[in-house]
């Protein structure tokens, strides 16, 4: 496990937003706006210590050789949800200030103000892209390398070797996420949000943990005596909740497995889990009922066991990352080792391009912003290709 839990917060730069020139918006969640730091001109500054001011001077030197972005408070977030911006902002660079892994993105420097107040910004390192919008490539990549259909012979003129490094790219983020909850978890941290738009990657391509808002660390005091901890319900995007935590039942890091599971699934397929499914028929097949994804039967069985032990329903089923991080690593070095050998049916998956209907994207709105009934319009909507 790579990582410390040593407090970073001394060792960062403490800035003056007046200092930054920011670029154009890269990013915007439910409760925060991401920006590029096109410029860094640093003022002068009296009540700083010697260290502080050289801290200050090294990272605007940095910036010409890195790319950094601006997180802070949405400037149009309506009353009721300010609080909770102003909250979760300050969770994160609590986290990120603590935190030190090569698959979670890094706090490189901090507002000089009070986290608690509305000017409070982190600068964090600039990713290139989400892993949300990495399976839109990979699904043209399987498309394009695929081959054509030809009834009984199977398919003509597809390119094994693509179709390989495309599984060998999906594998490795999924071990990459692995190792980045593992380290959490041997924290004592829940991450309690695993979803592709919460995942992203630099520009070497590696992956990065990212948005620690809904984060929390296990807190013996919150503990019961089964061992579970009381803490929030309902925390999360539905798509990839765990069922406890829907129910509002106590609950443990086990929760992140469950979402781990249903990410597997999706990096496997390249399809998007519970598709067509509205919040109440969720709540009903996938809550109460037990219904999971279907794998696909040309996957190998072991890759189709760890997914259901992970989104198993009893929770003691689940295995922990140290278990499903090093599966994942032996699964790797199986393929390098098989000489580009493709793990499994590919030709099912096409690269076509459809919207779904707005209804199946209820299950992605964060339920820190709001209820989300399903007759309601204009709910977070997206448009994204799917297979």
């Amino acid at each position: 496990m790579n990582g410390t839990k040593d407090d970073k917060s001394e060792s960062l730069p403490m800035l003056a937003q007046s200092e930054l020139t920011i670029g154009s918006a890269v990013g915007q969640g439910g409760f925060s706006l991401v920006c590029k730091v096109d410029k860094i001109e640093l003022e002068e500054v009296y009540d700083t210590s010697e260290l502080g001011a050289k801290l200050r001077s090294d990272f605007a030197a940095s910036l010409q050789e890195n790319h950094y972005v601006l997180k802070t408070l949405r400037p149009d977030l309506p009353e009721e949800e300010y609080i909770k911006g102003i909250v979760d902002l300050a969770i994160e660079a609590e986290f990120l200030s603590v935190l030190s892994h090569p698959n979670i993105i890094s706090m490189r420097a901090m507002a000089n103000s009070d986290p608690y107040e509305s000017r409070f910004f982190v600068v964090l390192d600039r990713l290139v892209t989400t892993l949300d919008r990495k399976f839109n490539q990979w699904r043209k990549d399987v498309g394009d390398n695929t081959g054509y259909w030809f009834g009984p012979f199977g398919y003509c003129c597809s390119k094994p070797h693509f179709l390989y490094v495309t599984w060998l790219e999906r594998l490795t983020a999924a071990k990459d996420i692995a190792r980045a909850i593992e380290y959490l978890h041997h924290q004592q941290i829940c991450y309690r949000d695993l979803k592709p738009d919460n995942l992203g990657f630099d520009a070497n391509g590696t992956l990065k943990l990212f948005d620690f808002g809904l984060a929390k660390r296990m807190d013996p005091t919150d503990k019961i005596e089964n061992g579970l901890y009381l803490l929030t319900g309902n925390t999360g995007s539905l798509r990839y909740m765990a069922p406890e935590v829907a129910r509002g039942d106590p609950y443990d890091q086990r929760v992140d497995t469950y979402s781990f599971g249903i990410l597997f699934w999706q990096i496997c397929s390249l399809q998007t889990p519970f598709a067509g499914m509205t919040t109440k028929s969720h709540a009903e097949h996938v809550v109460r009922k037990g219904q999971r994804p279907t794998p696909d039967k040309s996957w190998p069985l072991i890759w189709v066991d760890i997914m259901s032990r992970c989104w198993d329903s009893d929770m003691t089923q689940r295995p922990d990352f140290e278990e499903i991080a090093s599966f994942l690593m032996q699964q790797i070095e199986d393929m390098e080792n098989n000489d580009g050998e493709v793990p499994n049916r590919t030709t099912d998956i096409k690269a076509q391009k459809r919207v779904k209907p707005v209804a199946t994207q209820r299950l992605d709105v964060d339920t820190r912003i709001s209820t989300v009934d399903d007759d309601a319009p204009n709910v977070k909507q997206f448009e994204q290709e799917v297979v």
